[in-house]
Parts: C-alpha cells; structure tokens; sequence
C-alpha cells in the first residue's frame, strides 16, 4: 500500500462518545487565539468595503480605478500564498500573526494621515492595498498553520468549526459595521477603525501563552532555497492522494462557483425581474446558513463520521444549486426558493470546509502546514478570476439561464474526486499524518 493511501486509510471503529472530547473552550490559549482571529476577520471585511469608499468618496474615483483597486488588494493570494507557506514553516507561527496585524495597522493608519494632509491619491491606494493584502495571506495561512500547535486532535473540527462561525459572523456582520462607520466617521477614518482592531488582535495573540519551538535552520533563505521549499510543498499537496482530492475538489468548485456568481447576480434582475430589495433578501440567506453550518460543524463528525459528513455536506451544498436554473419569474415563491438554496448551500457548505480542513491539518506534518495551507489558498483563490471569465462569456454565449446550469453541474463535478478518494472512507477516527519524505 503506497504512502498516499496509508495516510487517509483508518480502521473500522466504534462511533465515539463526543462526550468524551474535551471542550476547545477550556483551552485559554485557543480562546485568545479565536478572538484575536475574530477581530482580525472584522478589521478585514471593515477594510474591505472602507478602502474602496475611499477611493469612490474621497477621491472620485472612476469605475475602472474602483475595479483595479480590488484586484490589486486580491492579487497577493496569486503571488504571494507560496512563498507565504514557506515562511509560516521557518518562522514562529505567533510572532506572524502579530507582525501581520501590527503592519496591517500601520498601513491603513497612513491613509487618513495622507487624507487629513491633502496627499491622498488613487496610487497610494494601490500601493497600500497591496501591502494590506500581503499581511492577509500572511495571517491567514499562519492561522490554519498555528491551529493545530494549540489544540489537540480531536479537538479540530470543533476549532475549526469556531473559528468558521468567527468568519461567518464577520462576513455577515463586516460590512454593515463597515457601512455604518463610514457614514459615521468619513470613509478615511473607518480604516482607522480598521487599523485598531488589528492592534486588538495583535494585543491578544501576543498573550498567548503556549510557547513555541524554535524551527529548525533551513536554506530557505536564499532564493533557490525558497523555491525549492516551495516545491516541497507542491510536490507533498499533490504527490499524496487525499491532499491532492481535496486540491482538485477545491479548484473544481472555485472555478465553478465564481462562473455561477457571475451569472446569478445578472440573472436574478435580468432573467427573473427581481427587485433590489428582493436580490437583498436572497442574498441575506446566506448569512444565517454561514452560522447554523458553522455551529454544527464541530458535531457532524462525530456522529456519522469524517468520510460521510464530507460526502453529504458537499453533496447537499452542491447539488442544491442546480435548482436555481429552474426558478421561473418573480413574486414572492421565487425569491422564497432561491433563500432556501442559499441557506442551505451556506449550511452544508461551510460544514463540509471545516470536515475538510480538519481532515488537511490532521494528514499533515507541523514542518509542512504552512505550505500547504498555502497551496490551497494558492489554488482557490488563484482559479477564481478564470472562472469570472468563463461565467462572462457563457452568459453572452448561451445565456444566463444556460450558464447558471452549466455552472451548478460543474460544482455537482467537484464531488467525483471526494467520492473516488480515501477521503470518503473515514470513520469516526481522524487518519493518521502522512510522514514527510525526506
């Protein structure tokens, strides 16, 4: 049996007494950690809708300047995920979280100074994106990456499963905190807000208590050496059959699902006739799915299991969305249909990713996480903007009818290789880590 193999197969087991779990809220440090990650996932999400008010406010920004701004603040994920991996695998994993908050301050800090002085131009945005993107692939890949240093196995998928409704609550909330301090403070002054809840999240993770080894010396300094780490990483992500399924799985989806959101959000007006305010509301569902699915995600394995929760979480999630291309008009039973296939799709969906990240960090090494942390960032994020692409020219190809099935069929597809994997043969007991080739 290959190494792939044995590191996801698992032995037949008796369901397990949760019971027997110990609360992951009776871990101090993980306490910390989970509301430092919090803050930081509200100071993201206020930043986000901030910086391009900014832009459109105080700046009068055109439309293609507002569209490149967003880019540039996504463009770290494609350039930066791999070599972030690297350096979450060198570097105490702490001291990462708390240099990216302390310099995501510092740099939103500046835009009210460069406003408050007259010097604030559309380029000093960019360039201040920019940065403030970097600091956030650096800390989200160091957060999957420290997990697993804090909490012990079996306490994962419940930390993973807090730490989701942490980003479902701040997805849902973010903005409208965002929103509401703007029109309170002025567009430039809600980044500072931004700016302070970063130095809360650093202040916190900073207390910490558990103390981390030093890692050990590697050529990863220089640039071959960084690369050949990064190779390492890839080469471990995708020469180990259960980390390459949940690889493939998440790129099928990603591509999919950005070629639906496209298209969904021109077929809700242009197709169905939908109102403002209806599109509100179909889209509002998703917030309370985020949250159910994330307050229950810690459970689900372990009353049916780590193989089956993946496979009907992701089954009901995806599949779900193929109803969405049978929705005819408007008036109320179409916007009350599509409310449900959001909510449930943000349900199951949201439990499935916190089954399947607990599944990654349990299969890997402490030596490797960041990188591979990395290497699924690298590959969800990086595949979106292709999948933008198709679902704009498959509405103006075939129609937005067309295009949402087309797209709902793809993101039923991202379910072959979970079901063809080891993946879906998990009991009740997490597998075992595969072991690093040397």
């Amino acid at each position: 049996m290959s190494e792939a193999t044995s590191g996801a197969q698992v032995q037949e087991e008796q369901e397990p007494d949760s019971a027997a779990v110990p609360s992951v809220w009776k871990n101090r440090d993980f306490t910390k950690l989970w509301t430092g990650q919090t803050a930081s996932l509200f100071a993201a999400q206020i930043t986000e809708l901030a910086l391009p008010l900014v832009a459109v406010l105080a700046l009068t920004a055109t439309s293609q300047q507002v569209g490149l701004l967003t880019s540039v603040v996504k463009l770290p994920y494609l350039l930066v995920s791999l070599f972030a991996g690297v350096l979450v695998d060198r570097v105490r994993r702490r001291n990462i979280l708390i240099a990216t908050d302390l310099g995501r301050a510092l740099v939103l800090s500046v835009v009210p100074v460069l406003y408050w002085t007259d010097q604030l131009g559309i380029s000093w945005l960019y360039v201040l994106g920019f940065f403030a993107g970097c600091g956030s692939v650096l800390f989200d890949v160091a957060g999957q990456a420290y997990l697993p240093r804090l909490v012990e196995r079996d306490q994962l998928t419940r930390g993973n499963s807090a730490l989701g409704a942490s980003q479902s609550a701040a997805t849902i909330g973010g903005p409208a905190l965002g929103g509401v301090l703007v029109q309170w403070l002025t567009a430039p002054v809600a980044v500072l807000a931004g700016a302070v809840s970063y130095l809360v999240s650093a202040v916190t993770i900073w207390s910490i208590g558990h103390k981390e080894d030093r890692p050990a010396a590697s050529e990863a300094a220089s640039p071959a050496g960084t690369l050949r780490e990064v190779w390492a990483g890839l080469r471990f992500v995708f020469g180990n059959e259960p980390l390459r399924a949940m690889t493939i799985m998440a790129s099928i989806f990603n591509l999919s699902f950005t070629a639906l959101e496209v298209a969904f959000l021109q077929f809700m007006p242009r197709t169905l006739g939908l109102s403002p305010g209806e599109i509100g509301l179909v889209m509002a569902a998703l917030g309370p799915g985020f949250l159910v699915g994330a307050a229950f995600a810690g459970r689900l394995p372990q009353k049916f299991g780590y193989g089956r929760t993946m496979l009907t979480t992701a089954s009901v999630a995806n599949l779900v969305m193929l109803g969405i291309s049978t929705v005819h008009g408007g008036g109320f039973l179409s916007v009350a249909t599509l409310m449900l296939i959001n909510f449930l799709f943000a349900s199951f969906g949201v439990a499935n990713n916190v089954t399947v990240l607990s599944i990654r960090q349990t299969l890997t090494p402490d030596s490797l996480q960041g990188r591979v942390a990395a290497t699924n960032r690298f590959v969800a994020m990086g595949i979106a903007p292709l999948g933008a692409l198709i679902g704009g020219f498959l509405g103006a190809g075939v129609g937005l009818r067309s295009t949402v099935l087309i797209s709902a069929i793809g993101l039923s597809s991202a379910l072959v290789p979970l079901a063809l994997s080891s993946l879906a043969r998990i009991k009740y007991e997490l597998p075992p880590q595969i072991q690093e080739r040397p």
